[in-house]
């Protein structure tokens, strides 16, 4: 099998704390930025002590000491969110650059077990979850605690008795935090979910827009939008309303808090154990309790629910992570074979039955049948679209579940009759984001008959979103100039022109079967004698099987399941060219 274990990787959550020079600056201009803020408690408590028995001199005094500490906070505070915010672009980057190159890593099989909404969503709602109440969260869960332990130890310092009450009155907005915490994450990741499902909903409607319309099915399908749509609306409303709940009661328990604490400090003024002056410290520095409190209960319940979307997106894109490793195979120099294949979807009823092939270097050959005959599937196979067969597929007698996927594609080229488009200039689109020389682009476009096309358009014209702006015909042209430039060993192609005018798909046809050293395997519906006679070989599959295989005029004289076929579709196309009057 392709999949081998190896040592066990960093999960792509380390990613979010890889610049720890930014961190470490945030976390210390945080730190200094508390310990400024709870200076202030000190600098009103000189205030009020001077004016009750300071002088003037004492007052310009402490005038000089704000001007120092303003400048000085104004200095620190725009260095902290310069340097947050740098950190917080630099984790994201690289977090969402490993996403999705971790899903463009992934194997076809892999990939296609989720629906690619699932991914879309990951990258549009779970990652901004992320960067707000985790990445966001933690600086602010630190910079919180730091701020609560200064004013605690502030308040410690200025009368142990005050410090006491305001740590015990404390502990009320904390127990109501920590007794919802579980249901915060587990609603979050159920807004999640619903998430997902929304945005594949809509991907589909969106794909599937022309069947809709044709079908006349948009009620039915704005009623299945508003299903979904209501539901994670309801999900997100279940969130909301726990998450204000918590902040209510903490805000209650922040309250009692507050007057707890300053009716116990204004007690001990009244009774000439304290000032005035440590009375108002004792105000502004509950304030540096009470609202890490607050804030600390919002987040600390945000940073585990956000916990819990980095730990879904690890298992998301570790799931197979490793089929990638393998045999390295970048050469193809003998044969594929097919020893006795039989393959099954469901694992119960085989598509594929006893396929036993063998399809040498440089050779062309025909594959024909009915549809349903198996003949994308056999193709697929040779592709590594699945790797439950039965059986043994090789190239130059390496198994093929044993070649490293990236290695496999470098020997393979498909030319698929679904064609993806990029909403990119026609050049753009052929060369797929990979340089080639200019010669190579001319020779592509002139085998696949684009040249009549870019002759007139240019080849810097916008294809539209999924080719939008193309016709079937001229998708198809640069699906098979995508692959002709590639240039790789062997050449597949399933129905690739079938979405072409007979002309030109014969002309096409023969230019790929006049390709030097190259393999060339056609799956093809198009039973026309003169391109057949062309190939080494034909391959007549009928219900999963090979029934028959030889060159055209030998499987013609046997007069056997390809004659049949033939014969059928050639009196089709000949009834058809018949001009009727």
């Amino acid at each position: 099998m392709r999949i081998i274990k190896q040592p066990k990787i960093k999960t792509i959550k380390s990613l979010l704390f890889k610049n720890k020079a930014l961190l470490i600056g945030t976390i210390a201009f945080s730190i200094i930025m508390a310990g400024l803020n709870v200076y202030l408690a000190f600098i009103l408590k000189m205030l009020i002590n001077i004016s009750v028995d300071g002088e003037v001199s004492d007052l310009l005094q402490l005038v000089l000491i704000v001007i120092v500490f303003l400048s000085l906070y104004l200095i620190v505070s725009v260095f902290q969110y310069w340097l947050k915010n740098k950190y917080v672009k630099e984790a994201l980057v690289s977090y969402k650059d490993a996403i999705t190159e971790k899903i463009i890593k992934k194997d076809l099989s892999d990939f296609r077990r989720k629906n690619s909404g699932s991914y879309i969503s990951v990258i549009n709602n779970d990652v901004k979850t992320i960067e707000t109440d985790y990445v966001e969260g933690n600086i602010i869960i630190m910079t919180q605690v730091t701020l609560f332990l200064f004013g605690l130890g502030s308040m410690f310092y200025l009368n142990i008795q005050v410090a006491i009450v305001a740590v015990i009155l404390s502990l009320l907005p904390v127990i109501t935090s920590i007794a919802l915490n579980g249901k915060v994450a587990f609603l979050q990741k159920n807004v999640s979910e619903k998430n997902e499902s929304y945005t594949t909903t809509i991907k589909d409607i969106f794909n599937g827009f022309t069947v809709i319309k044709s079908f006349g099915v948009e009620k039915e399908v704005s009623k299945a939008i508003s299903n979904a749509n209501s539901s994670l609306e309801v999900d997100k409303r279940k969130f909301k309303n726990l998450t204000e709940l918590i902040k209510s009661l903490t805000e209650v328990s922040g309250f009692v808090v507050v007057v707890g604490t300053f009716t116990f400090g204004t007690w001990l003024a009244i009774n000439g154990k304290t000032t005035p002056g440590d009375v108002l410290a004792y105000i502004q520095l509950l304030n540096y309790l009470l609202g890490p409190i607050v804030i600390l209960a919002e987040y600390v319940n945000k940073r585990k629910a956000g916990a819990v979307l980095v730990t879904k997106i690890d298992n998301l894109l570790s799931e197979n992570e490793q089929r990638d490793a393998g045999i390295e195979k970048d050469h193809f120099e003998n044969k594929i074979a097919f020893e006795n294949v039989s393959f099954s979807f469901d694992g119960e009823q085989d598509v594929l039955s006893d396929i036993s092939l063998e399809l040498e270097k440089g050779k062309s050959y025909a594959i024909v049948g009915l549809s349903g005959s198996g003949k994308s599937t056999l193709v697929n196979l040779l592709m590594g679209y699945y790797e439950s067969y039965r059986g043994k597929i090789s190239i130059d007698d390496v198994e093929l579940k044993e070649i490293n996927s990236t290695s496999l594609y470098k020997m393979l080229s498909v030319i698929q009759q679904e064609v993806f488009m990029f909403d990119a200039p026609i050049e753009n689109n052929i060369f797929l984001y990979k340089s080639y020389s200019q010669e190579a682009l001319d020779d592509a476009i002139k085998m696949s008959g684009l040249d009549g096309f870019i002759d007139k358009k240019g080849a810097d014209f916008n294809c539209g979103e999924n080719g939008s702006q193309l016709s079937g015909g001229e998708k198809q042209r640069v699906s098979i100039a995508r692959a002709l430039i590639k240039g790789t060993p062997i050449l597949l192609l399933d129905e690739a022109t079938s979405s072409l005018d007979n002309e030109t798909a014969q002309a096409i046809e023969k230019s790929i079967l006049n390709l030097k050293n190259t393999t060339r395997i056609i799956v093809t519906h198009k039973l026309n004698g003169d391109a057949l006679s062309i190939y080494d070989e034909i391959i007549m599959m009928k219900n999963g099987r090979v029934v028959e295989k030889g060159s055209f005029t030998d499987l013609i004289e046997k007069r056997g399941f390809f004659y049949s076929l033939y014969n059928v579709t050639y009196t089709e196309s000949e009834k058809e060219a018949v001009p009727s009057f």
